[in-house]
């Protein structure tokens, strides 16, 4: 008779034992899941810091331009002089910005940068594609132009997208993130 109550006390211990594995596994569980996704949110404000950075850096590359128009009625018409230029200021900015981030972005591709240019009622969209910069331009009319994210071009401005993998510190996998921003320049007018 003491030999089966023994048995059962060792059994009900196993399932004691059992219970306490799990939550042990299931605290080590929520402890990566929340290092994953905190590491994933640093990691994207870096990039949305380093995007309005550079985007701003494209919009303001021309300040000169900008402001000494002379013009003394009526707004300001704010050009790019040079487009090519600005979209190569963005590019040297967003390249400085992840050159430091070694081994945080992997597969890192320069989707979209757009730069709209208003006189008038004409809006000028100059699309650079791809990590090449493929160049194509079109032309639409103030308040019936959007940017990608949905936004309502009004004077001049930019819009850039980026596309890169994190690396999971779960599994090692990649995760596929996109960030996109739409930067206007305003003039006190």
């Amino acid at each position: 008779m003491e030999g089966i109550v023994c048995k059962k006390k060792e059994a009900t211990g196993a399932v004691g034992y059992c219970i306490l594995f799990g939550l042990a596994l299931i605290l080590v569980i929520t402890t990566m899941y929340i290092a994953m996704a905190s590491k994933l949110m640093s990691e994207q404000h870096t990039i949305d810091d380093a995007l309005s950075d550079s985007v701003l850096a494209s919009l303001v590359a021309d300040d000169v331009y900008y402001f000494e128009t002379a013009e003394s009625y009526g707004y300001p018409v704010v050009r790019f002089r040079n487009r090519d230029e600005s979209y190569n200021n963005y590019m040297a900015c967003m390249r400085d910005a992840i050159s430091n981030t070694e081994g945080f972005y992997y597969n890192f591709e320069y989707t979209t940068f757009i730069e709209y240019e208003v006189e008038d009622s004409q809006v000028r969209i100059t699309t650079y594609s791809g990590n090449g910069g493929a160049r194509s331009t079109s032309y639409g009319r103030v308040g019936s132009v959007k940017t990608p994210a949905g936004e309502v071009v009004r004077k001049t401005s930019a819009y850039a997208k980026v596309t890169f993998d994190l690396k999971s510190i779960l599994d090692d996998s990649y995760i596929r993130k996109t960030r996109d921003i739409y930067c206007a320049l305003k003039i006190n007018y």
